[in-house]
């Protein structure tokens, strides 16, 4: 199914992640694929993801003040 509108460019099978830190790791996780975790150490560069079976999905998300609460207003109105 293709969505009537289209956020950011962005394909109709992306699901918004919410973020949160700890020590020097910046994690992001999906609202809706409970097995998708995505890990980045700012200090080392290094990057650590777990799709764990999530299809064709793209998972996208930032990391500041506000992206939990944006991620997941998008996952559930996202037109």
């Amino acid at each position: 199914m293709t969505p009537l509108i289209v956020i950011l460019g962005l394909p109709g099978n992306v699901h918004h992640c919410t973020s949160h830190r700890e020590g020097d790791w910046i994690i992001w996780r999906c609202p809706i694929c409970a097995q998708y975790e995505r890990r980045f150490n700012w200090r080392t560069g290094e990057m650590k993801c777990d799709k764990s079976d999530t299809g064709d999905i793209v998972h996208t998300g930032t990391n500041n003040a506000v992206s939990n609460m944006e991620a997941l207003t998008l996952n559930t109105s996202p037109n």
